[in-house]
């Protein structure tokens, strides 16, 4: 049904269009019939897009003088052993500047695609659903988390309407985090699995099921709270399988200790499987789903062979 939805907004402003969800997006929403505008980084701009730095003030009077309906901010450090305070320069003050830029000009509907990881050491585990989660600004934390909870705060303060999506890391053809994570230690043969079970649940997102998400929750309007952004609901073991069985890897289920966190604690790779694989990474998507009507249209399966072909094309020139 939802290949029927007509998108109403004509003009749409997202930040970080340089980046691998922006990119996306713009695109998504491109070919759905709106004007889309957008900002980048780290390359040139192309049409409709300027270069643009959100730590600094005089930076907006670059972005277009026109009122756009919806803004989706999808710009953020995430290197996670970035310093503090440049993580809350770009991902909490960052926001709130662009905040307030939106409140002057107008905007209607403000996006923010944050994190999880806002629920600070719970983001481990399973069920964490928005109500029963609370939002972590904790001390003894990675940053990374920390500033996009401040981020939250700041759109709940600002009185724009908004939605604020929590993303788990997304999976697609340049996806930053989850092939670089997986695919190296499957083909190396040093995988591993922690736990006494393989049965842990976890949360995709196929960065494909995304628009439809976006183009959905643009048409429905703002709804003024926090969602789990996720697309399947499945298990840790299942995911990996898939990867391994597209890679023609046989998956040897080695175990190793959760103590070994100590002796890896800046290792952000080995960390995700470690945890993933321990506790579960479980964000159920009710809420939102009961809100907009979502149901995935794309199989997260077919997101693990883009992310392979991504990570092999980038990696050696071929494809699997």
């Amino acid at each position: 049904m939802s290949n029927f939805l007509v998108l109403i907004v004509l003009e749409i402003l997202i930040t970080g269009t340089d980046g691998f969800i922006g990119n996306y997006l713009k695109q998504y929403l491109k070919s759905n019939g709106s004007e889309v505008f957008g900002t980048v980084f780290i390359r040139e701009p192309l049409e409709n897009e300027v270069k643009f730095d959100i730590r600094k003030t005089e930076e907006f009077d670059k972005l277009p003088k026109r009122q756009f309906e919806v803004i989706i901010h999808t710009i953020g450090l995430i290197d996670q052993t970035a310093p503090k305070k440049r993580l809350f320069e770009i991902n909490a003050e960052g926001t709130k500047k662009m905040l307030d830029w939106a409140m002057k000009n107008g905007c209607q509907h403000f996006i923010q695609l944050s994190s999880i990881s806002v629920y600070g050491f719970k983001t481990m585990g399973e069920n964490r659903t928005e109500d029963r989660t609370k939002r972590s600004q904790g001390r003894l934390m990675v940053p990374y988390g920390p500033s996009k909870a401040k981020a939250e705060i700041y759109i709940e303060e600002s009185g724009l309407n908004y939605s604020i999506l929590r993303l788990p890391s997304v999976l697609g053809e340049k996806d930053t985090f989850i092939s670089p994570s997986i695919i190296p230690r499957l083909k190396n043969g040093t995988f591993f699995f922690s736990g006494k079970k393989n049965d842990k649940l976890f949360s995709t997102l196929y960065v494909k099921n995304l628009g439809p998400i976006i183009k959905k929750l643009i048409n429905v309007g703002p709804l003024n709270n926090a969602f789990n952004c996720t697309d399947y609901q499945i298990t840790w073991y299942e995911f990996v399988e898939e990867f391994a069985k597209n890679l023609n890897i046989e998956l040897i289920p080695r175990k190793k200790s959760f103590l070994t966190l100590l002796t890896h604690l800046k290792d952000k790779n080995y960390l995700y499987l470690l945890t993933n694989s321990y506790y579960g990474a479980h964000f159920p998507n009710d809420k939102l789903k009961e809100k907009i009507g979502f149901e995935p249209e794309y199989p997260w399966q077919e997101g693990v062979k883009e992310a392979i072909n991504g990570y092999l094309l980038q990696t050696n020139g071929k494809k699997i």
